[in-house]
Parts: structure tokens; sequence; C-alpha cells
């Protein structure tokens, strides 16, 4: 469980890097929204899955630095960087570092969940 904000990192890098799909969409709000690219954010819980799925194909490994996190009441804005790692489709090492802006909702079992993910960090 999430008991913290500061919980939810940990959890995310886990279910990532197990490839475990039910695990880390767990850990978004049913009405999350994640920015798949600047000026595109999912617009339902089918959406994020599928883009979660996207992301767990490509096989890759995440590692994240959360660095601030600011909380009023029951939200929480979390900025860090995050960075991905792993090989292209023809075998190319690949390494992605980027900013990232996430806002956290504690939910009312005291669990915290991300409500809005943008891995653009704008």
């Amino acid at each position: 469980m999430t008991a913290r904000p500061e919980d939810l990192y940990p959890a995310l890098i886990e279910a990532y890097n197990a490839g475990d799909l039910e695990a880390l969409v767990s850990l978004y709000d049913p009405k999350a929204a994640f920015v798949i690219k600047p000026g595109r954010v999912t617009a339902n819980s089918a959406e994020l899955r599928g883009a979660m799925h996207h992301l767990l194909a490509l096989g890759s490994r995440l590692s994240v630095d959360p660095r601030t996190f600011i909380r009023c009441d029951d939200v929480v804005l979390v900025h860090g960087t995050f960075t991905l790692s792993g090989r292209g489709e023809d075998g190319t090492p690949f390494e992605r570092t980027s900013r990232f802006a996430d806002v956290l909702r504690r939910q009312p079992d005291g669990r915290w969940l991300i409500v809005i993910d943008n891995p653009y960090g704008e």
C-alpha cells in the first residue's frame, strides 16, 4: 500500500521493471490523465491501460528520482527526473532521461495514487 506519497515511486519502478501491467495500472486513479505526448492526454482508463501496455512492450528499465513533493491536504505535486533505458527494435541501446511532473491524490482508503502523469515535465 502506498501509505505516503514517497512510497508510490518505488512501487511504480517495481511494477514497471517487472512488466506487471496490473500492478502498474493499480497505482493510477481510475480517472487519471497520462500525457502520451505534448498535446495528447489519455481520455479514460482504457487509454491509460493502452499507454502503459505500450510502454511495457518497450522492454526498457525505469529509474525515477522524485526530487520535490509539494503537498496541500490530499494532493501532492511531484517534480523529478526519470530514465528509461533498454534496446531499440534494431538492438541499439538507448537511454532517455527527462523531467516529470505528477499530481498524486490520497484516496478514501489512505492510498496515494497518480491522478496526472506528465513525463514531459511541462
